[in-house]
């Protein structure tokens, strides 16, 4: 996929705001390798394409993913310990060494609170997770407003927790832009009324992105020139 122009931004563009999940680090490929594996114990395959298109992202995407299960292997095990087993293999694959930060994550980050802009994390993940890598990769430093899926009522993609990141920020949500590499929540993000950039993993690329406003590679595509790059009002943080 080849970098493109970015179209006009907002002129009034004030934050940016992240996802978590597959936009800062790649936990995304760790995912799928534990889903694979848990079908391969009932020696079945998953192809990846239905991964990333019926269970990536999906509030519902698990319980359908068991359903699938039971529907090819013939298995009657039931949800209780398809759970089970699909942690185990999340203990597995859900480590340092598979979650590595996605590519121009620092870079990134070092430019746009260079050029003065409040960053927020919006995550359907709950707290002790995203704390985890923002921790590990020394990420937190960068961001003002972490928001994860336990702290609103409703996660993706209900835009509830976008909605509530730019209210943490100070900053009406037509004012940011956003960063997502999941369908459901590239629809959270414009149901909240946010311009929104779409970055998908090597796993999701299969994925119909056509609701973002554009599609990049990775992160290291962005050129920080894209943004209008006006140093907020201080009194902004507080409307």
């Amino acid at each position: 996929m080849a970098a493109a122009p970015l179209p006009p931004l907002p002129p009034d563009l004030r934050a940016v705001v992240f996802d978590h999940d597959g936009v800062l680090v790649d936990s995304v490929r760790g995912d799928l390798l534990a889903c694979s594996a848990l079908f391969r114990e009932f020696g079945a395959r998953l192809p990846g394409d239905l991964w990333a298109t019926e269970v990536c992202g999906r509030p519902d995407g698990y319980p359908g993913l068991f359903r699938r299960l039971r529907a090819a292997t013939g298995t009657e095990v039931d949800d209780a310990e398809l759970w089970r087993r699909l942690e185990a293999h999340w203990e597995r694959y859900l480590t340092a060494r598979h979650v590595v930060l996605r590519p121009g994550v620092r870079e990134l980050l070092g430019a746009l609170r260079a050029a003065g802009y409040p960053l927020a994390v919006a995550s359907a993940a709950d707290a002790e997770w995203v704390g985890r890598w923002l921790g590990h990769y020394d990420l937190a430093r960068f961001f003002d407003v972490v928001v994860t899926g336990e702290q609103v009522a409703r996660r993706k993609p209900d835009p509830a927790v976008y909605l509530e990141a730019a209210s943490r920020l100070g900053v009406p949500p037509e004012r940011c832009a956003v960063f997502e590499d999941s369908v459901t929540g590239v629809a959270a993000a414009r149901a909240a009324g946010m311009t929104v950039l779409a970055v998908p993993t090597e796993a999701t690329r299969v994925c119909d992105y056509s609701a973002a406003h554009h599609l990049l590679p990775d992160l290291r595509a962005v050129e920080p020139s894209w943004f209008p790059l006006v140093r907020p009002a201080a009194t902004e943080r507080s409307l």
